[in-house]
Formats: structure tokens, C-alpha cells, sequence
């Protein structure tokens, strides 16, 4: 073996050696549904059914749309994802929609496996 073919095949372990760098974005990613009934639900709250643990998204809603889980959740997910029940509550506090919602993460963002886009 020459010199020359000895430094390519040390120059391709030493960059198969290295660990790939991780470049997230600077947005905040959440997962929600929009409400399609003319009353706007009063509260939502989302329970990972893997941990036993409530999680409330950062924000109340916006217009139509309310958040089940944002970036904020991220250590509290698995990366596999995490099946979350959410329930949407009215202002007497019944229950007027609940659904199934499962979510992951990736090294920077929550990440949408399933769940529906619209509620009720």
C-alpha cells in the first residue's frame, strides 16, 4: 500500500469518527387543532398517557386555533412519540371534544406523528 492510499483510507475513518452537527431553526413549533364550532372551548389540557403528566401548551388560543403541545414539552416527550389525550373543556367545565394526539421530538423540535388537524 502507497502512502497516498493510506492517507485517504485514515482521512475516511477519521471523518467516519466524527459526529454529524445538529443545526436547528429558530422557530417554535406546536401541534393543535382549530375549532370548528361557533362557541370557543373555555380550556385544553393534554395528558401523556406514557408519564401521567398534564401538559399545557403556552398559549390560550389564537382565534380558532388552540396549541395540545409545543416545543416547550420537548424533555417531556420520547423521541418514538408519546400517545396525549386531550380533552376540551366549555366554561361549566364539561367536556365537549376530546381526542388522540401522538407526538415526538427530534433534537430540536416536537415532531407530528398523528392526531386530528380539526376539533370537534
Amino acid at each position: 500500500m502507497n502512502i497516498y492510499t493510506a492517507s485517504i483510507l485514515a482521512s475516511g475513518l477519521v471523518v467516519s469518527s466524527c459526529e454529524q452537527g445538529v443545526f436547528c431553526t429558530e422557530e417554535f413549533r406546536s401541534v393543535g387543532f382549530v375549532w370548528t364550532e361557533a362557541s370557543l372551548p373555555d380550556s385544553v389540557y393534554t395528558v401523556n398517557s406514557r408519564t401521567g403528566d398534564t401538559l399545557t401548551a403556552l398559549d390560550k388560543g389564537y382565534e380558532t386555533y388552540f396549541a395540545v403541545v409545543d416545543d416547550s414539552h420537548m424533555q417531556s416527550l420520547s423521541t418514538e412519540g408519546d400517545s396525549l389525550r386531550t380533552t376540551v373543556l366549555d366554561s361549566t367545565g364539561t367536556v365537549v371534544a376530546s381526542a388522540w394526539y401522538v407526538v415526538g421530538r427530534d433534537n430540536c423540535h416536537i415532531v407530528f406523528r398523528y392526531g386530528p388537524e380539526f376539533l370537534p
